[in-house]
C-alpha cells in the first residue's frame, strides 16, 4: 500500500465513552500490533473530540492525501461481533489505489 501512495493511521478515539490515557493506547498497541501510525484522540481529560464529532468509536477514514479531503467514511460494528471497519475499507483502499 505504501508503494502505491497510501498509509494508515489510528486514532483511539476513547475508552469505555472517556478519553483514553497513554496507558491505553499501549494497551492497544500490544493487544493489536499493526504496523500503523497510531495515535490517542486527545490528551486524556480533555474529552473525545472525534468520537464527538463522529458519533461512533469504531471506523475508518479514507482521505486523499493531495487534499486532505475525506473521500469515504465507513462505520463497523461496535458490538465486536460485527464486521469492523477495516475490513469493510481494505477492499475500496485496493480499488483506490489501482492494485
Amino acid at each position: 500500500m505504501l508503494d502505491a501512495g497510501g498509509t494508515v493511521v489510528q486514532i483511539l478515539e476513547s475508552k469505555a465513552l472517556g478519553p483514553a490515557s497513554r496507558a491505553d493506547l499501549d494497551a492497544w498497541l500490544t493487544k493489536y500490533p499493526v504496523v500503523t501510525t497510531t495515535l490517542i484522540d486527545t490528551p486524556a481529560g480533555t474529552g473525545t473530540k472525534t468520537l464527538s464529532v463522529y458519533g461512533q468509536r469504531e471506523q475508518v477514514f479514507i482521505v486523499e492525501m493531495k487534499t486532505m479531503k475525506i473521500v469515504k467514511k465507513i462505520s463497523g460494528s461496535v458490538t465486536g461481533s460485527g464486521t469492523p471497519s477495516i475490513t469493510q475499507a481494505v477492499p475500496i483502499i485496493i480499488g483506490l489505489l489501482g492494485m
